[in-house]
């Protein structure tokens, strides 16, 4: 049932970003299209991880922050796509252990690394959280700029304006798979896709880059 809502909740995303806000997608051609991944993307609204849900077609599971699931729509569509919620107060423990059931069963996890709502155009310096899933799943980490959400929906704001939004996928990226991921490896591995965000921001172009990838 949940996928089937989904589906629709997808469908209906697409079309409201399509007819209200012009979107456009550069790079879908770098998207995986039967492989496991981690989506990670800029993160200047909260529209962002609807945005993410109708222009990739896949289930994307994401990984959310607790609070967000007590928001109006956001909430309630982070439930209907099997969000898994990250408590501060656990050390995300619990959520990691889920993420990496999501990618071993051959799933997709959507990350937003900055942590919260950031400014657009601008990417902040990423937790670690994801490239720990990364490098311990070895799944390949797609990175996805998002441009203008901020315009359409800015950070406390309840009701969307018109407005143009760009996503722009940049080329897979890949790291060495280690089974206990060491702070260097993790810590490589954030500079890589947070230059290839910067990239992908910036140049406002589909990924040509491909920063440091060790495999």
């Amino acid at each position: 049932m949940n996928s089937l809502l989904y589906w629709l909740a997808r469908l209906l995303c697409k079309l409201l970003f399509t007819i209200g806000c012009g979107l456009t997608v550069y790079g879908a051609e770098n998207i995986p299209r039967n492989s496991p991944m981690i989506v990670v993307a800029n993160h200047a609204s909260l529209l962002d991880g609807f945005i993410l849900a109708a222009c990739l077609p896949h289930k994307i599971t994401y990984f959310s922050s607790a609070y967000l699931f007590d928001l109006p729509l956001v909430g309630q569509f982070l439930c209907i796509i099997g969000a898994i919620p990250v408590e501060k107060n656990e050390g995300g423990i619990k959520a990691i252990k889920k993420a990496l059931r999501v990618l071993e069963a051959g799933g997709v996890l959507g990350i937003f690394p900055e942590g919260g709502v950031g400014s657009e155009g601008k990417v902040r310096d990423f937790q670690p959280g994801w490239s720990y899933l990364a490098i311990k799943s070895g799944v390949p980490v797609l990175p996805i700029a998002i441009l203008g959400s901020s315009t359409v929906l800015p950070l406390g704001a309840r009701i969307p304006r018109r407005g143009k939004i760009t996503v722009i996928i940049g080329k897979p990226q890949n790291f060495l798979r280690e089974l206990r991921p060491r702070r260097e490896t993790m810590a490589a591995a954030n500079t890589c896709c947070l230059k290839e965000l910067e990239y992908l921001l910036s140049n406002r172009s589909s990924g040509n880059g491909g920063c440091l990838p060790n495999a």
